[in-house]
C-alpha cells in the first residue's frame, strides 16, 4: 500500500502586486509542517512540487525545517502538472465576456466596492466561484486558458506519474485545483462537487490518500491541519 499527502501551499498574498508570494503567516504555516513532520518521524521517498512560487517556496520551507532537525528529506522534483489553472486570467477574461450575465455582474460590482481586506477575499470568492462553474460547464472558453477538461487530464497525467515512480510514500506541494482533481479521482464526485469540496481545503493542509498496485486510490485524510493547533493561524487565501 503506497501513501500519497498533497499539501496546499501556504497563505499566498491575495490583492498584492505578486500573489504568488507567500505572505509571513503562509511562510509559518509552511515552516511548523516541516517541524511537525520531524516531530512526528513521517518521512518520504519523494518530494514533488508545481512550478508555482508559492508551491515551491512551501515545498522549501517545510524540507529546511525538516533537514534543521536531522530528519531526511529527498530532494525536490518538480511537477508542471501539479500547477495551478491560470485563475485570474480567468477571472480577468470572464469578467468581460460575461457582463451581462447578472450574477457575475453583481459579483464583481461588490468586489470593486470592497474596502476592508476581508470583504475583498469574500468578495473575490463569490466572483470566481461564479465563473469556475460556468468554466467547468464549458461556458466560459476564453481564449489562451486552459479547458476544464485539458485541466483536468494534466493533473490526471501528473498523477497517474507520482504514483507510476515508484516511490511508496510521496508528497506533493499543489493548490486547490489539482487538488480537485485528486480528490475526483478517488472520490468519484462530480466536476462541481469536487471544486465546491477542495475550497475547503485551508492553506498548507495534508490531504491524504492511499494507493495500491490494482490501481485503487482512496481518500484516507482531509484538509488535517496538526501542525497549526491555533485556529487564528488556519486561512483559506
Amino acid at each position: 500500500m503506497g501513501r500519497l499527502v498533497v499539501v496546499r501551499h501556504g497563505q499566498a498574498s491575495l490583492m498584492k502586486a505578486d500573489y504568488d508570494e507567500l505572505s509571513p503567516r503562509g511562510r509559518e504555516q509552511a515552516t511548523a509542517l516541516g517541524e511537525h513532520l520531524a516531530a512526528q518521524g513521517w518521512s518520504f521517498d519523494a518530494v514533488f512540487s508545481g512550478p508555482a512560487r508559492r508551491q515551491r517556496d512551501t515545498a522549501s520551507l517545510t524540507g529546511e525545517a525538516v533537514r534543521a532537525a536531522d530528519q531526511p528529506w529527498p530532494e525536490l522534483t518538480e511537477l508542471a502538472a501539479l500547477d495551478e489553472h491560470d485563475a485570474f486570467a480567468l477571472i480577468r477574461a470572464g469578467v468581460g465576456l460575461l457582463a451581462h450575465d447578472p450574477e457575475v455582474g453583481a459579483a464583481n460590482r461588490v468586489l470593486l466596492a470592497a474596502t476592508t481586506p476581508a470583504a475583498r477575499s469574500g468578495a473575490f470568492q463569490r466572483l470566481f466561484e461564479a465563473l469556475m462553474h460556468r468554466w467547468l460547464r464549458d461556458e466560459l472558453r476564453p481564449p489562451g486558458v486552459e479547458t476544464w477538461p485539458e485541466f483536468q487530464t494534466r493533473v490526471g497525467a501528473g498523477l497517474d506519474a507520482m504514483i507510476a515512480a515508484g516511490a511508496r510514500s510521496i508528497v506533493a506541494f499543489s493548490s486547490v485545483g489539482p487538488l480537485a482533481v485528486i480528490l475526483q479521482r478517488a472520490l468519484g464526485t462530480s466536476d462541481a462537487d469536487s471544486f465546491r469540496t477542495a475550497w475547503r481545503i485551508r492553506n498548507a493542509s495534508l490531504t491524504t490518500f492511499v494507493f495500491d498496485d490494482a490501481g485503487r486510490f482512496t481518500l484516507d485524510a482531509f484538509n488535517a491541519l496538526p501542525h497549526l493547533p491555533d485556529p487564528r493561524t488556519w486561512t483559506f487565501r
